[in-house]
């Protein structure tokens, strides 16, 4: 995806496509990464809506969260590791447990008995941090996405739990009306802080579901977000669930900018169910990965009325307009009882680890979204798990079965010394070189390309017993036929 790297997210590069279908990399599972060692991770641990980030000196820190239902009890934590795949706890002296001291963070200016979960952490342009929470308060009635700065990472700061990014539909104090057929009804009067009164179209722009991630974006210099949007879902469309927690809402994605990551702009949606989706279908949480022009996007795929949850990979080239070639399980669930036998929840990153691979923390549960349990399944739990696969492979074009699948690109300018290919070839791959208009390039036909087998991530054309590459074409505008036997070619480096 590098300049002169064409890849097949899209069919924007390619001329005409027979005999081969788009497929996900095979994945490698790593099982639990972390569990709830501690006493105060009772309620279990989670990295969904979560953070990891990279330090300055190549480490990985997660900023994660527990939730405790009864009593309901939320808190964020901190952990630190070398290779993304053995984690330690960073106890901060903030907040004790039984005399203990703890990787609790304690943010000031919260006050005490409120519940903080989902940390969105980002690194500013000056080098200071920036957190973005759900706050909790309970016996307030808050909910909404509070903004926290820190100089280190480690102490945290709210700029004012009145001033949060974004409020969920059932925050009672700015007026909201909770789950009405998933709209908000803000009252204009409400008072917001002692300087300002937000009135009802305000609120009501501002309004947006948990499940949310928040990334900057240094080359446009904007702060981006992503999260739930909830639609009206009434009964007699039968889009509704009776059985979910609720049924009245049908959750999509939305995106947010900001200049300064603190006032927020217009939402708008980017992915809702498309008529090849069931009926019941809903989409719980988008976090993605910036790879040169593309998103590569994990998607919430929340089946509704069967109450899982699977992560599913989508594409954008803007943000805007995503692509879902794979509308199922990209990281595929365990079977029964397994820790993410019900549920996949992708965190907000990929880690670059060892050997070349990008590694997804996940969060995997046991049991159904309105926490009922599976036959088979004793407890409801929940950990992170983690998955790794090659960090060049994300997705590609696969031959059917006992089928030569052909391909022939839209003209390119061939920018390198060599045309190589990224495959996995078990069979055999041959290309034809020709002109911008389809011609034939004497001495790159198909019958002179030397075969290519194996798998790599770099694999060179050659043609004619002097295996002569294209370099001879560096520069110029070619097109180019790829025939292949048994094979998923990732990429083609022109």
């Amino acid at each position: 995806m590098s300049l002169g790297r064409i890849v097949f997210f899209d069919d924007r590069d390619v001329a005409s496509c027979s005999g081969m279908s788009l497929t996900p990399t095979p994945v490698c599972k790593r099982g639990i990464i972390m569990d709830r060692d501690m006493p105060w991770e009772a309620g279990g641990v989670s990295i969904f809506a979560g953070s990891v980030v990279i330090l300055d000196d190549g480490r990985f820190r997660m900023y994660y969260y527990s939730h405790e239902r009864s009593p309901t009890a939320m808190r964020i934590m901190i952990a630190e590791s070398e290779d993304g795949l053995h984690w330690e706890r960073r106890m901060l002296g903030q907040r004790e447990w039984e005399g203990r001291d703890t990787n609790i963070i304690d943010i000031k200016g919260v006050y005490e008995g409120a519940n903080v979960t989902q940390p969105s952490v980002v690194r500013l342009p000056d080098g200071r941090w920036r957190m973005y929470c759900w706050l909790h308060g309970q016996h307030k009635g808050l909910i909404r996405y509070i903004i926290s700065d820190s100089e280190d990472g480690l102490s945290w700061e709210t700029l004012g739990i009145n001033r949060p990014a974004v409020f969920h539909p059932s925050d009672l104090e700015v007026g909201q009306a909770g789950w009405t057929a998933g709209l908000t009804s803000a009252n204009p009067d409400a008072t917001f802080d002692s300087e300002r009164v937000w009135d009802f179209d305000e609120a009501k722009r501002l309004r947006s579901n948990d499940a949310t991630n928040v990334y900057y974006h240094a080359r446009e210099g904007c702060f981006e977000m992503l999260s739930v949007w909830l639609l009206p879902n009434r009964p007699e469309t039968g889009r509704q669930t009776p059985h979910d927690n609720a049924p009245p809402a049908l959750r999509t994605i939305h995106r947010r900018l900001s200049e300064d990551g603190i006032h927020w702009g217009d939402p708008e949606l980017v992915i809702v169910p498309g008529a090849t989706d069931p009926l019941t279908q809903q989409f719980y949480y988008l976090s993605q990965h910036r790879q040169d022009d593309w998103r590569i996007g994990f998607l919430g795929n929340y089946h509704c009325w069967e109450q899982t949850m699977d992560l599913e990979m989508c594409f954008s080239r803007d943000g805007q307009e995503w692509q879902r070639p794979f509308r199922g399980g990209f990281i595929p669930r365990g079977p029964i009882p397994e820790m993410d036998c019900m549920s996949a929840y992708a965190t907000n990153a990929l880690l670059p680890v060892a050997d070349d691979q990008w590694l997804l923390l996940y969060r995997g549960g046991t049991s159904h979204h309105n926490h009922r349990l599976p036959e088979g399944v004793t407890e409801d739990r929940h950990a992170v798990l983690g998955a790794t696969w090659p960090r060049d492979r994300f997705a590609g074009l696969t031959t059917a079965p006992r089928t030569i699948g052909r391909m022939l690109l839209r003209p390119f300018i061939q920018s390198g010394k060599e045309i190589a290919i990224n495959a996995d070839i078990g069979g055999q791959v041959r290309a034809e070189l020709r002109d911008p208009i389809g011609g034939r390039l004497p001495g790159f036909e198909l019958y002179r390309c030397n075969p290519l087998v194996g798998n790599a991530g770099r694999l060179v054309l050659t043609w004619g017993e002097d295996a002569h590459t294209s370099a001879c074409f560096r520069h110029d505008a070619v097109t180019l036929y790829l025939e292949a036997h048994d094979a998923t070619i990732y990429s083609v480096d022109a």
